[in-house]
């Protein structure tokens, strides 16, 4: 394992990658994070985590996909990760764009009927009051 990776170097990378999921796990706790949300971002860390640990896996894994250098597997997986955060992410905008159009559509239509309800109220007062 030391050919792969310098010892040093992949201790920093298991404490950073440890690190990540600590950030999360702590988001999660907090409620600042959602769960559902939260699910590609843990499954980021536990890929960092299994790369930082096990580096020989990329080597594996480059290999069996056809990519040349390791460094490339590794910035692959990381744009996939984007990639799906970024869907994810898109995903929620549009459900939440819609909810505020509904929303909208019915603050309108309820302001609409207290408009007609007080100008009914208020033709009944004129009529009641002649």
């Amino acid at each position: 394992m030391n050919d792969i990776m310098i010892p040093w170097f992949q201790a920093i990378m298991v404490v950073g990658a440890l690190f990540y999921l600590g950030v999360v796990f702590y988001l999660l706790k907090k409620q600042k994070l959602a769960v559902q949300y939260a699910i590609i971002w843990l499954i980021s860390g536990f890929v960092l985590l299994i790369f930082a640990i096990f580096p020989y896996v990329v080597l594996v894994l480059g290999d069996i996909f056809h990519v040349l250098n390791p460094v490339n597997f590794i910035f692959l997986v990381i744009l996939a990760f984007v990639l799906l955060i970024l869907l994810s992410l898109s995903a929620v905008i549009s459900g939440f764009a819609l909810r505020i159009k509904r929303l909208t559509q019915n603050a309108a239509l309820l302001e609409r009927r207290i408009r007609e309800l007080e100008q009914a109220q208020a033709a009944h007062k004129e009529n009641g009051d002649s």
